[in-house]
């Protein structure tokens, strides 16, 4: 027989579970039978226990619960309303069976409290939105007198909702503590990962770079796409998968609210992009000014460092200043990986050849499905010299093909 304290730790999500077909009294037993098989979790004893406080082992307990929903519609047909369920139970266990003795309603706004000082998610074991705060702010002290940076990652189940309504909401929970272990199962032992509200997590990364926060969230997305791709929840695949928006202390913000909105920001780009990807902040320094390197005829040829591929993929310029440039390709690249750049003239001669470091990876997608990436490479110098005859060819060629700057 289930106990008190495992069934009030599934509560919510058996409560919930019967908000969704509250009057369809054949979908309740569905539901319940369910979870049951699914789950192994005796479902009809916990949610009797839950409603009435009286405990019954599960197979008797789900014969109660068909003559409760009989007894909740002959009820309701007398006197003209539907009485709900718990109503239905108690005047079923008080006039129609009556040998349980002392049967009572619960408040259900008074079982399960949470306790003030709570620090851990109930549902998921993660840290909760409290204990999540209060790290953000001892991590910012810390690194302000310490000084490595840390990144804070903001991470999103998609399309929660739907999965919601497609599953229920007691099996999106089961769903959103798998997706928890995955997370945990990424992140190291000084890291912080937290549940913030519904299918949000946070992170806390001490002493990481935005490439390494950018690795990290990559892992996870990708192990999570890949575990739900193969997750059957009765005869469908769950098919989830999570975006995550970075954010880098101090340089993208001073104080928690402003470093948790820059993440927050970033979650929205990675959204918008078509979801299921990672995006990192980045603050508009525009050092230099920006040209339309594509309407310019510029071509480019990307030579992954030090190791070229057989093939060059193919690369598409965008637009190109003093410091870098930024281009669409068929293949991604890692972040901080060193590139060459053949910089061509309009007619296809070799001009120039540069070195790079990829500072900025982004996935673009069409209604077509995904179109590459968006790559952004910051050139690097060794001599005074290479500089110079850049400059030199940059100027040349903005000259040559002068139109006004992009915006």
């Amino acid at each position: 027989m289930i106990s008190l304290q495992e069934a009030l730790r599934l509560k919510e999500q058996l409560l919930g579970l019967l908000e969704e077909d509250a009057s369809n009294q054949e979908a309740i037993l569905e539901k319940l039978d369910r979870v049951r098989s699914e789950e192994g979790i005796e479902a009809h004893s916990a949610l009797l226990l839950i409603l009435t406080g009286q405990g019954f082992e599960e197979e008797e307990a789900r014969g109660h619960w068909e003559s409760i929903l009989h007894h909740r519609q002959a009820m309701g047909e007398r006197i003209g309303r539907d009485v709900g369920l718990r109503v239905a139970a108690f005047d079923y266990f008080v006039n129609v069976n009556r040998k349980v003795r002392q049967p009572r309603l619960i408040d259900l706004n008074l079982s399960n409290p949470v306790e003030p000082g709570a620090v851990s998610d109930p549902l998921t074991g993660l840290a909760n939105q409290r204990m999540f705060r209060m790290a953000l702010q001892n991590e910012i002290r810390r690194s302000r007198r310490y000084g490595p940076g840390f990144v804070a990652a903001r991470i999103d189940v998609d399309d929660l909702a739907e999965a919601n309504q497609r599953f229920g909401a007691f099996v999106a929970d089961t769903l959103l503590r798998e997706a928890a272990v995955l997370i945990r199962n990424k992140v190291r032992d000084i890291d912080l990962a937290a549940r913030i509200s519904g299918g949000e997590f946070g992170l806390i990364l001490p002493e990481t770079d935005r490439m390494g926060g950018y690795v990290v969230c990559e892992r996870i997305r990708r192990e999570t796409e890949s575990f739900y791709r193969q997750r059957q929840v009765g005869e469908r695949c769950a098919d989830l998968t999570f975006s995550a928006g970075i954010a880098k202390y101090p340089e993208d913000g001073s104080g928690p609210e402003d470093l948790w909105a820059r993440s927050g920001e970033t979650l929205y780009i990675a959204k918008s992009r078509g979801k299921n990807t990672v995006a990192v902040y980045y603050a508009e320094r525009r050092y230099y000014m920006r040209f339309d390197a594509h309407s310019r005829g510029l071509q480019i040829r990307v030579i992954p460092d030090p190791s070229p591929p057989e093939e060059t993929p193919a690369a598409a310029p965008r637009n190109i200043s003093r410091g870098g440039l930024l281009f669409e390709s068929s293949r991604p690249y890692e972040l901080a990986q060193q590139v060459l750049l053949d910089l061509c003239e309009p007619d296809g001669t070799q001009a120039i050849r540069v070195r790079g470091r990829v500072v900025r990876l982004e996935e673009i997608e069409t209604s077509g499905g995904p179109a590459g990436f968006e790559v952004g490479v910051a050139f690097h110098f060794d001599w005074e010299h290479e500089e110079q005859d850049f400059l030199s060819f940059f100027e040349r060629w903005s000259l040559s093909t002068s139109r006004r700057p992009s915006e």
